[in-house]
């Protein structure tokens, strides 16, 4: 089985626009065969250097192919810190990009979330906010940017 086709199992294709945020995260638990231990030490070792014995990975979707690559989310769990990261790989299965395009971070008493949507354009539109202690979450402090998957696969962030 070709590398590409054996990561490409693991993750539904969807249509775009799609939302990616952690509200989705027991969806793609019930609905999605976990990766293997197998997978895990094969491929996504080769991704992620920063894991410990507490890191959990789930398999999220993949967007439909494009002329020269591939690209899939999976949910990246660890101790007060989820990522859901963006990898591109070309039609042999070797990574050109990975980025995390949505997360949550607890640090003290504070919650930092971002969530983010991929268009039909590959532009991915991300809202990042944070809410601190008992706090309501205060929109006005919430930042915006964008990230763009190129025609070559690369994840790169826009500067408009």
């Amino acid at each position: 089985m070709k590398k590409s086709d054996q990561i490409l199992h693991y993750f539904p294709e969807v249509s775009l626009p799609v939302i990616v945020s952690d509200e989705y995260q027991s969806e793609y638990e019930n609905n999605n065969d976990p990766f293997p231990q197998s997978f895990i030490d094969e491929i996504i070792l080769e991704w992620e250097k920063e894991i410990d014995e507490f890191t959990e990975f789930i398999p999220c979707f993949k967007i439909p192919k494009q002329e020269k690559f591939y690209a899939v989310v999976y949910l990246k769990l660890g101790l007060l810190q989820y990522d859901f990261v963006m990898v591109t790989v070309d039609h042999n299965g070797q990574l050109i990009s990975k980025k995390s395009i949505a997360s949550t971070l607890v640090e003290g008493n504070t919650i930092k979330k971002s969530v983010a949507s991929i268009e039909t354009d590959l532009i991915i539109n991300i809202i990042a906010g944070q809410t601190t202690g008992s706090v309501d979450y205060d929109a006005s402090l919430s930042r915006t940017f964008s990230m763009e998957i190129m025609p070559s696969g690369e994840i790169i962030f826009n500067m408009d």
